[in-house]
């Protein structure tokens, strides 16, 4: 896989390194003029007065890898490309802020923008000559209208801004009252699973054609079986986990489990293994183990842990590697044994969020499999992410590639961090470990927590924002993520002032959990936890 990269430390506000990744089989997308996200390029577009063609790819999409060979090879494309639009090329690994705000609910996206970062029109995984058509036509269209569509965009930041601040102050006794409500959320979100529940196939019925894992609405049902004494919410979980795994969402040669399918039945896999997904399979895994007893998940949990040690674990280093790419060639069944073929590529980027949630996951395994050797990866991870992740001020690092670390300061990297220390602190009883969590948490209360909402925003104020990363969001799961940390620190610390912030922080997200569906799954598994834990 091509690409290249220049150091530099940033803020989502900032430039980042240049991270142009492109397929690994022949293709001309190289010869884009691509620019970074960041404000030279947008200063470009105003100067000149074009509009921006934006790309957001990753590196273990193979989608992402056909456009690059079709579309972004396509010469007319490019010329045109090149001559009246400003190129910017995302990776949504690298660039998590800008994937949230621009996806167009897959990859590769494309948009076409205005100068000040509105979308003008996008699309996913788009054929050459429809987006010849709308190269043109938005082209064209722009130039004709663009005093106007300045405009509506000042309009439509405004209101966006007016209703982020739409909050209201809860405090003192309303708060007391709140965490009644909070009690109820448990049994509300079983209801809402069973109504979901595919009873047949596992897992949900969320989309007509499509089957993801959701594996924190499966542990919710853990939960809620604990909780309310349901033995057939458990027996949910062993059926989807059962389906998923001798249904095709588990690779029964390599081990490890694919990101989804395009069969409700599991058994039109996308073939792509990132290490988060794995690390939440692998926690739903080992707790229906623990729970049931069972000898089929000690044995999936313990496949599942070779292929991540085996695969996705840098030994020289002692951390995990980001994802491995997909291939459909190299899994596809045939009469040829998988050993002719060369296996996918490995993204060896090192991204703090989801090591750390491997780290927890490798924590839980060392315990319930009674085996210290996943203990001790687990260990030397987090102390290689303490050690090369945080920066300066605190915060920790988003990614490193080669060394190079960016993007520090973004919520999700401080709360799975964070979360993994605790989990450590509590296997190992280290202080080093509560007080680097606490310290974490900290710098995340200072420089990501809105006093006025309550809740924590995704990232830092930056007075160089751009696009639609001027207005920060209180994203749902990392902000109940927040709320465990805090209160978790608050049990081990007595310390009531942090678990009043924690339950404040979930008060306020009960609103944008009533609204999210399954995608909520996080949230109610935290609240649920918290409430059988006691620490609420």
């Amino acid at each position: 896989m091509s690409g290249n990269l220049v150091a530099y430390h940033s803020w989502s506000s900032a430039p980042m390194p240049d991270v142009f990744r492109y397929s690994r089989r022949p293709n001309r997308a190289h010869t884009i003029n691509w620019r970074s996200w960041g404000t030279a390029a947008f200063t470009e577009a105003i100067q000149t007065h074009k509009p921006i063609f934006l790309v957001i790819a990753s590196s273990w999409c193979e989608w992402s890898h056909v456009m690059d060979e079709t579309t972004l090879s396509e010469p007319t494309l490019i010329s045109i490309v090149n001559a009246d639009y400003i190129p910017i090329r995302v990776d949504s690994d690298i660039r998590p802020d800008v994937n949230q705000r621009y996806n167009q609910n897959g990859w590769p996206s494309v948009a076409l923008l205005s100068t000040e970062g509105e979308i003008l029109w996008g699309g996913v995984y788009v054929k050459p000559q429809q987006l010849l058509y709308y190269l043109g036509h938005i082209r064209r269209y722009y130039s004709e209208h663009r005093q106007e569509i300045s405009q509506q965009v000042h309009w439509l930041r405004e209101r966006r801004l007016l209703s982020s601040q739409n909050t209201q102050q809860i405090r003192g006794l309303y708060l007391a009252q709140e965490r009644f409500s909070l009690a109820q959320i448990p049994h509300r979100a079983g209801i809402v699973l069973r109504e979901l529940f595919d009873a047949e196939n596992g897992g949900f019925s969320i989309h007509a054609n499509l089957k993801f894992p959701h594996p924190e609405a499966l542990e919710l049902l853990l939960w809620l079986a604990k909780l309310y004494q349901q033995p057939d919410m458990l027996a949910m979980v062993c059926h989807s986990l059962v389906q998923m795994r001798d249904g095709g969402l588990w690779d029964t040669e390599d081990g490890g489990f694919f990101r989804y399918s395009e069969a409700i039945d599991w058994s039109a896999p996308l073939t792509e293994k990132m290490l988060d997904e794995n690390a939440a399979l692998l926690r739903l895994t080992l707790l229906t183990a623990e729970m049931t007893g069972e000898e089929q998940w000690f044995v999936l949990a313990r496949q599942l842990l070779r292929y991540v040690s085996t695969t996705l674990w840098q030994e020289d280093l002692g951390v995990f590697s980001g994802s491995q790419c997909a291939d459909l060639t190299y899994y596809e069944p045939d009469l040829y044994s998988r050993a002719s073929r060369q296996s996918p590529p490995i993204d060896t980027t090192i991204y703090t969020s989801w090591n750390a949630r491997m780290i927890s996951a490798c924590l839980l395994a060392g315990r319930i499999l009674h085996d210290t050797t996943f203990t001790m990866m687990a260990l030397r991870a987090l102390d290689y992410l303490c050690e090369h992740m945080l920066h300066v001020d605190g915060s920790a690092y988003h990614f490193s590639i080669d060394g190079i670390s960016g993007l520090p300061g973004q919520l999700a990297d401080q709360v799975w961090l964070t979360r993994a220390l605790l989990d450590a602190y509590a296997e190992t009883e280290k202080n080093e470990y509560l007080a680097t969590a606490m310290a974490l948490m900290q710098v995340a209360c200072y420089q990501l927590l809105d006093d006025s909402s309550g809740l924590f925003y995704d990232y830092p104020f930056g007075t160089q924002a751009i696009g639609r990363l001027l207005l920060r969001e209180q994203p749902l799961t990392e902000n109940a993520l927040a709320a465990e940390c805090l209160l978790r620190i608050a049990a081990y610390t007595k310390r009531q002032n942090l678990r009043h912030a924690a339950l404040l922080v979930l008060v306020r997200c009960k609103e944008r959990y009533d609204r999210s569906g399954i995608q909520g799954a996080h949230y109610a598994c935290i609240v649920t936890r918290s409430l059988e834990q006691k620490w609420l």
